[in-house]
């Protein structure tokens, strides 16, 4: 049970990684707010699909 505990622990965090990094570089853009909506979600998607990646956990 405590690896189930530390899987979920981990996945958290990095989706709380993923969350700041696309934060970040949608605060960091200059082009105005549809512009940094966009940059949110590119940045989001292509974070969260590595996560998911089985080939990507070993």
């Amino acid at each position: 049970m405590d690896t189930v505990w530390i899987i979920v622990l981990v996945l958290l965090i990095y989706f709380a990684i993923v969350v700041s990094i696309s934060a970040i570089r949608a605060l960091l853009t200059k082009n105005g707010k549809n512009f940094a909506k966009e940059a949110f979600k590119e940045t989001f998607w292509d974070f969260f699909f590595e996560l998911i990646n089985p080939f990507n956990w070993f």
